[in-house]
Parts: C-alpha cells; sequence; structure tokens
C-alpha cells in the first residue's frame, strides 16, 4: 500500500514533459479539475520531486533526453516506497512496440500526442479513483488482519490462562504445594533455555498441564497418607493417558505440546517409566525437560505421603539417576547451572 501522500483529500499529480507548452497545458487542464499539480521538465527532476513528496499519480513523457520515461518508470516500480504509483505515459509514439514497452515497465495507460482534453479529464480521474479504492481496500485488509492478530493473541492469552489455572486446580486437589506448577514451568522454561530448545515459549506455557489427568484419580489413592498398592499406582499412572486425552482432541500447538507432555513426562530414559515404556530420544525432549523438573521439584516438596528431601540427597538421586531415569545431557546441563534452579526454588517457594 502506497504511504500517505497529501495532508488533504486534493489528489496530488506530478505532470513529467521535457516540453514547456506540454508542461503549461496540462497543468491548467488539471487545475481546472481541482487537482494539485507538480510539473516536472525531466526525469531527473522528477525523481527529486517524488523523493520530497510522494504523488497519487504521475503523467510521464517517453522522449526526454537524459533519462526517459521508461526509465523512470523503471526507478520508480524498483523502489517499495513508489512502486505502487499509477503512472499514465503521454507521448507522441504511436507505434504498437512503444505502448507495450509502457505496460511493460509498469504504466497503467498511455494517452497519445496531441491529446484531447476529455480524454486526459477522464483517464486521470478514473485511475485516481482506482487508486483511492485499492488504498481503501488495502487498508480494510490491514485492519482486517489487525484485528485476526488481535483475536488470535486473545486466544493464545486465553490457553495460558486455561492451562495455568486447571494445573494449579490439579495441584490443589491432590494436596501437593501450591506453587509447583509456576516452579516446573520455570524449571522447565530454564532447562529447555540451556538447552537450545526453539520451542522455548511453548514449554514454558504447556508444562503447568503435565499433570491434569490426576483429577480424574481418585481422592482416596490422591490423598492417601503413605505408599500406594500396586493396584493402586496403577491407578495412578493412568493420570498420563487421561491428560492425553484431555488435551489431545485440540489441534493448536500449545495444547498438543501439553498433551505430549502430560503423557510422556513420567517415562525413562532406560525404558522403564509408563505409560508406554519409551526410551532414549523416543521420548519427547519437552518431556524429558518437564520430567527432569518435575522430580526435582517433587522430591524438594513435602508431600502427603514422604517428607521434604534436602537439596544434597536430590542431588545425588539425580547424579545417580543419569542415564537411567533421565537424559544424561540434561543432567549435565542442570548440574552446571544448579545456582539457576535452586534461585528459581527460593523465588517461588511455598
Amino acid at each position: 500500500m502506497i504511504e500517505n501522500r497529501i495532508e488533504s483529500n486534493t489528489p496530488d499529480v506530478l505532470i513529467v514533459d521535457d516540453t514547456l507548452a506540454n508542461l503549461q497545458l496540462l497543468t491548467s487542464i488539471l487545475k481546472e479539475e481541482g487537482y494539485k499539480v507538480r510539473p516536472a521538465s525531466s526525469g531527473a527532476i522528477a525523481i527529486q520531486a517524488i523523493a520530497k513528496k510522494i504523488p497519487d499519480l504521475i503523467l510521464l513523457d517517453i522522449k526526454m533526453p537524459e533519462m526517459d520515461g521508461y526509465s523512470v518508470c523503471r526507478e520508480l516500480k524498483a523502489n517499495p516506497r513508489t512502486q505502487d504509483i499509477p503512472i499514465i505515459f503521454i507521448s507522441a509514439l504511436n507505434d504498437v512496440s512503444d505502448k507495450v514497452q509502457a505496460f511493460n515497465v509498469g504504466g497503467v495507460d498511455y494517452i497519445n500526442k496531441p491529446f484531447q482534453f476529455e480524454e486526459v479529464k477522464a483517464r486521470v480521474s478514473t485511475h485516481l479513483k482506482l487508486q483511492s479504492y485499492q488504498n481503501e481496500m488495502a487498508k480494510k485488509v490491514e485492519e482486517g488482519i489487525e484485528n485476526i492478530n488481535h483475536l488470535n493473541q486473545e486466544i493464545i492469552d486465553t490457553q495460558r490462562e486455561l492451562i495455568f489455572t486447571m494445573g494449579e486446580i490439579c495441584e490443589s486437589r491432590s494436596l501437593e504445594t501450591g506453587r509447583h506448577v509456576k516452579r516446573v514451568a520455570e524449571y522447565s522454561s530454564l532447562l529447555a533455555k540451556l538447552c537450545n530448545y526453539d520451542k522455548l515459549d511453548l514449554i514454558r506455557q504447556a508444562t503447568p498441564m503435565h499433570d491434569v489427568g490426576k483429577v480424574a484419580i481418585p481422592d482416596a489413592i490422591l490423598h492417601k497418607n503413605g505408599a500406594l498398592t500396586v493396584e493402586e499406582s496403577q491407578i495412578m499412572q493412568t493420570h498420563t493417558v487421561l491428560g492425553f486425552c484431555m488435551l489431545s482432541v485440540s489441534k493448536r500447538p500449545l495444547l498438543q505440546m501439553a498433551a505430549t507432555i502430560a503423557l510422556e513426562h513420567h517415562e525413562r530414559w532406560d525404558g522403564k517409566g509408563y505409560p508406554h515404556g519409551l526410551a532414549g530420544e523416543k521420548i519427547n525432549l519437552a518431556a524429558r525437560i518437564t520430567g527432569v523438573a518435575d522430580v526435582f521439584d517433587a522430591l524438594a516438596a513435602r508431600r502427603s505421603y514422604k517428607p521434604a528431601w534436602e537439596l544434597p540427597d536430590i542431588l545425588q538421586y539425580f547424579h545417580d539417576q543419569r542415564g537411567k531415569h533421565f537424559d544424561p545431557d540434561l543432567i549435565d546441563v542442570f548440574f552446571k547451572n544448579l545456582d539457576g534452579f535452586v534461585e528459581i526454588r527460593t523465588k517461588f517457594g511455598d
């Protein structure tokens, strides 16, 4: 879309012709129609005038010394700032090849000399109206795109709020630490960033829903003090599949990632996790990252079935489980940047 060219609604027409009589005649004709008219006696002067102020329409002579009309048109069409200006060629050249070349370089119309006054008025008026209509349509398209982007952002923001709120509800229902969801999101985001993960924003938004499937687990199991029986453990483990089923119905990237994390964050690097016994890199990287974050926070927190672990004990466990429970590369990154994870734990403590 051409940038705003004039302060008022009066169309601005630039006339380019090296013949003074033609400039005077065309200027007189168009001023009578109420247009603002600027004359230029050469291609170089025209380029300078356009650089200062973009016109709504250009009447351009072809045969001019030094820089002919074709050259002027090519230069304007090569510049994104001026490429949409409509150009009407005016020339005494009547050969079809001259007219074809005029259209090939970007002209929108062609008027033969000697020109008829009414024809000039009609063609100028028509192309100004077309240009005005195109500008109006382009503005509406831009406004439409802006509205769509705004609505899309509202959808994304709503998804974020929904995911985080649902995550908090899950943790509240299972009587776990109140800020577990927030910390896991922060741990996962930091670990993902340190690993140069290319979906950093998504993983931070998706991790709060990692345990959403727990809403379908019976209270007697969620709230049980002490160890679960084998049967109860099997029921508890279904929260991964349940969470996946809840989230995977949406095709949006955010909820698709949340569904994958919910399903796979209890898988183990050695293939001894659940629900599917995936091993190594067959486990989605986002789920492997979330798994590290989730276990780190779970061990550091007091739960109904265990006391909080001290940091040295947690670090020893992570060391022992490197390449077993956890992706060894992620554990290496975790230990190299331990201060950052401890800082998050302190900042978002219960």
